[in-house]
């Protein structure tokens, strides 16, 4: 070939490569959303979707909007395109694609409107150099996969940072989104340096900014304005009901500060039993409408990390509204009359005054079930008021015989439990793990447990009766239909059968397979990790705005939170229906809208530490794991896919993924697909030993930190 021809060549080369990159250019660029008013109009035509978008965490182009036919599949996201700048949580109107982009029937979709900007645009991550037309910017590259790569406002970054990018790797810095034009990157800017990574002080701080909760101190010239004294106004015995004499107690965990509740028992004249749910009355201390309570209501929950507490009150009201011994305190009571098998026969509420004579743990409570005539009395925390170990037993004992009633009447009546393992930590002085276990389910924890319950029901159908438009209460919805089906399905292939037609029957079920021995363990951590997928969140709602108040894992109609108003504003709104409904307050001037705001934020609030908490003790976990090699544990084999499995590991409650390309030398593997989505691998060793991999079969694995994340990864150990 000639030059000329040569040159030709290259120049429509050049050409080629310029209309393809324009090309690629014009197709990866975010399409321009529509106008607010064309987009109310075709909401409300139907023509556009209204939801809120899930980014899936391990395949981030790909999220999801659930459908409100709940019965089918929920719409498609197929890239970070379609995804068109909304992030985790954002509230978005969604354009249907045309059929032929469908993905196997599931409706695939774009977004063309962001309506509410629910995510806070920010990141947590690490500095790393990016090369923009060939100058040289600074980026964080966030942790959390679902965020875009973030240029760098140049000022906001370290001046030192690019003499030397090694020394600022290990360094976790917040950046704030301001930009989100290109696909591949956002612009935004540094707004605050965390520290290095792996510290444990820092990684909380961390994750603290990663789930969006804020843990700002409380203003120090709000805190002048609480109380200074724990005497009570002399007014308040004449409208509230003086129980400072009754036997009355508190049991929470061992190291408990934050007292919300506590209990009573007593014989009425008439042979019956009264019990007692006596109740902090928070609200009569965070008064309505001011700025405390305006900053409360945003908190809207007590944090619980492994190390530390972040209160949802300040610290000083958190104390003087917690029922400690030997101190006078304030009350909201919900007294039942009963028989000693637990029928309730009568139901009556008040504004009281207690004086708790004892601080009881859960093990104390225990050893006086289990011990009743030979606990250990030594044991014991002080009991004031005149009474003594064997009043408290006597009554803890009663109090158990009645629970047990009232649980089995529950679950009779068709409620459901499913259960998720869950760990504790024990740490040194420094606030490093140095032992973790498992969190055991004792007949205490149950005793309280259905008190809280009964109680709860009686408020929530006694607020709905008086404020049938703004009752502050909270719904649990069915699973999703389809995904109980499809799970159904699969456990009916290896030959376990469960009920799914209601709750009740799903619990009866469970308890079937879920027996006390080895392989009964085994199947009640399968089943109720695959069952928990379909499960909804339950949630808080203003009465007015839906018709459907059923909670479907307690199978009441009617529920709400009433008993922890030291950790839950949810509570603390009931809290003030409750007192306008025995007339010692106003009835509440609120507007359904404000109602249903107030409970979207404890929904998300409460949704967000409780991911914190899991990943605080994720964190945790990874550092013991980390300083205690090797990490051998039984784990229960949850799913198979042809290349990898999952493991539900049975000490820890932690899914991890095991990959088939790290067996070892020698070792020979076949997958074998026996059922829809349903696989088995034949593992052969290089000793001629063999081993199978199927859903519910247990193995050994040995676990370590993935890089520098805390997940866990696992090595598949050669059984002997």
């Amino acid at each position: 070939m000639s030059s000329t021809s040569q040159a030709k060549a290259k120049k429509q080369k050049r050409k080629q490569i310029a209309s393809e990159s324009k090309e690629v250019k014009t197709v990866a660029s975010f399409n321009e959303y529509y106008k607010q008013h064309e987009v109310e109009a075709k909401l409300k035509l139907g023509k556009l979707i209204k939801g809120t978008i899930r980014i899936n965490p391990k395949s981030h182009k790909t999220a999801y909007v659930s459908n409100e036919d709940r019965n089918s599949q929920d719409y498609i996201i197929k890239s970070i395109l379609d995804r068109n700048r909304a992030l985790e949580g954002d509230v978005v109107a969604l354009q249907i694609k045309p059929e032929s982009e469908w993905v196997d029937n599931q409706k695939s979709a774009s977004v063309v409107y962001i309506l509410e900007k629910v995510h806070p645009r920010t990141a947590v991550g690490f500095l790393t150099v990016f090369y923009d037309k060939r100058r040289k910017m600074a980026a964080l590259r966030p942790r959390d996969k679902r965020l875009p790569r973030i240029v760098l406002d140049q000022t906001s970054v370290p001046p030192a940072y690019f003499k030397n990018p090694a020394e600022h790797e290990h360094i976790l810095f917040i950046a704030k989104i301001i930009e989100w034009d290109h696909p591949k990157y956002a612009t935004g800017t540094i707004i605050e340096r965390i520290g290095v990574k792996d510290n444990l002080k820092n990684e909380t701080a961390a994750l603290l900014m990663a789930h969006q909760l804020d843990v700002t101190p409380f203003p120090t010239s709000l805190c002048k304005s609480l109380p200074q004294s724990n005497v009570i106004p002399q007014v308040e015995f004449l409208h509230r009901e003086d129980l400072r004499k009754e036997c009355v107690f508190t049991i929470d965990p061992l190291t408990a500060k934050d007292l919300d509740d506590a209990v009573s028992c007593k014989t009425l004249p008439n042979g019956n039993l009264e019990v007692g749910v006596h109740i902090s009355d928070v609200s009569f201390y965070l008064k309505e409408d001011t700025e405390l309570d305006t900053i409360v209501s945003k908190k809207g929950t007590t944090i619980y990390l492994v190390d530390k507490v972040f209160h949802m009150l300040p610290a000083e009201l958190c104390s003087h509204c917690s029922l400690l011994p030997g101190k006078d305190s304030l009350t909201f009571s919900v007294f039942f009359e009963m028989t000693e098998d637990g029928e309730v026969l009568n139901h009556r509420f008040g504004r009281t005054i207690i004086n708790s004579c004892s601080q009881l743990a859960y093990e104390h409570v225990q050893e006086m079930i289990d011990y009743r005539h030979t606990f250990d009395q030594a044991n014991l925390p002080p009991i004031t008021n005149g009474y003594n170990a064997s009043d408290i037993c006597e009554i803890v004992n009663k109090l158990k015989r009645i629970s047990s009633n009232l649980r089995k009447n529950r679950f009779d009546n068709g409620a459901l439990r499913i259960d998720q393992i869950k760990i504790l930590f024990k740490l040194d002085a420094d606030g490093k793990p140095t032992q973790f276990f498992k969190y055991e389910n004792m007949e205490a924890h149950r005793l309280i447990e259905e008190l809280m319950l009964l109680a709860n029901i009686t408020v929530a159908r006694k607020i709905l009766e008086d404020f049938p438009k703004v009752a502050f209460l909270r719904c649990h919805e069915a699973p999703n239909p389809r995904l109980l089906d499809q799970t159904k399905e699969l456990l009916e292939s290896i030959g376990i059968h469960v009920d799914v037609a209601t709750a009740g029957a799903l619990n009866t079920s469970l308890q079937n397979y879920c027996t006390s021995d080895h392989l009964g363990v085994v199947r009640n951590a399968v089943l109720n990790h695959l069952l928990a997928k379909s499960m909804t969140r339950a949630r808080y709602f203003c009465a007015a705005l839906q018709d459907n108040y059923t909670h479907y894992a307690l199978s009441v109609d009617t529920y709400t939170h009433f008993t922890s108003p030291i950790r839950r504003y949810a509570d603390i709104m009931v809290h003030r229906l409750l007192a306008a409904s025995l007339g010692y307050s106003p009835e509440p001037m609120w507007e359904t809208e404000y109602v249903q705001e107030i409970a979207a934020n404890c929904n998300k609030q409460k949704y967000n530490a409780k991911k914190a908490g899991e990943a605080s003790s994720e964190l945790f976990l990874a550092c013991y794991i980390e300083q205690n090699q090797p990490f051998i544990q039984d784990a229960v084999v949850i799913d198979v896919k042809e290349q990898s499995f999952h493991v539900l590991v049975l000490t820890t409650g932690s899914i991890v993924r095991m990959f088939l390309n790290n067996l070892g030398e020698g070792v020979k593997y076949r997958s074998e697909e026996i059922g829809r989505k349903l696989w088995r691998i034949c593992i052969e060793y290089a000793n001629n030993n063999r081993q199978i991999i199927e859903m519910f079969q247990t193995v050994k694995v040995r676990l370590k930190r993935k890089g520098d994340t805390f997940d866990l990864e696992g090595l598949l150990i050669q059984p002997k």
